[in-house]
């Protein structure tokens, strides 16, 4: 897992329960499924690959089902 740290190409865990403090700055997927950034990544590589065109909102390349 470090290794994966080291070389940026880890993938953390998010939750929605966020801790609240004025310095903090986080950002919740109000109400999406827990494994909803896994889903994100997925978007990105098949957009990276040129398998999925650009598109305005995530929402569109992003299956929650």
């Amino acid at each position: 897992m470090f290794d994966e740290v080291d070389e940026a190409t880890a993938i953390f865990k998010c939750v929605n329960d966020v801790p609240i403090g004025e310095k903090s700055k986080f950002i919740t997927f109000e109400g999406l499924p827990s494994d909803y950034y896994l889903k994100l990544v997925g978007a990105g590589t098949r957009l990276i690959r040129g398998d999925t065109p650009v598109v305005e909102k995530v929402s569109s390349v992003v299956h929650t089902e």
